[in-house]
């Protein structure tokens, strides 16, 4: 494989070399999300890492965006196209995020409403038990460090689960 495929846009990057590209990404991703987890704490700090995650997702995307370039060109196909895995995995990472963080929400605000003695279905629209359930999840920041696992986990298998599909299909193109 070609290492510099991964880097810069002017390789080519056959079948096997994309797809090996995709996974060293994958894995230094799960890596990164698994890291900057780690350091979540209870007080809500991430050490400083969101700012840094947030850079290395950027960094990721540029990387990600060469290897499907480099797909093409080997392909002989224009390389106009990259940006099509690259835009709907970011996109849909991010909608995976907001679902996973209302899911987690959800699951809290009914074990908030079962610690009171209330039913969630009957209460979640009342404002008053909206502010009641924001300043209880306030006071207990364990719980929501809970809710951004899975959020972070949900845009991680987001993304990677567009990219994969794309890269299959990338993947199959033949060289022209």
């Amino acid at each position: 494989m070609n290492p510099l495929a991964i880097v810069t846009p002017t390789q080519r990057a056959a079948p096997m070399a994309f797809l090996i590209g995709l996974i060293i990404l994958a894995v230094l991703d799960g890596v990164k999300t698994w890291y900057g987890l780690s350091l979540v704490s209870a007080e809500g700090s991430g050490g400083g890492f969101g700012n840094i995650s947030m850079g290395l997702f950027a960094l990721l995307l540029v990387f990600v965006s060469f290897l499907f370039i480099n797909r093409r060109r080997d392909a002989g196909e224009g390389i106009m196209l990259f940006l099509l895995p690259v835009i709907l995995a970011a996109v849909v990472s991010m909608i995976g995020s907001v679902v996973m963080i209302g899911i987690a929400s959800f699951d809290m605000m009914g074990q908030y409403a079962d610690s009171v003695g209330r039913d969630v279905m009957t209460v979640a629209q009342d404002p008053a038990f909206q502010a009641e359930f924001q300043a209880w999840i306030e006071e207990r920041p364990e719980l929501a460090v809970e809710m951004v696992k899975p959020a972070a986990w949900g845009g991680f298998a987001a993304f990677w689960g567009i990219t994969f599909l794309f890269g299959l299909w990338f993947m199959s193109m033949k060289r022209g």
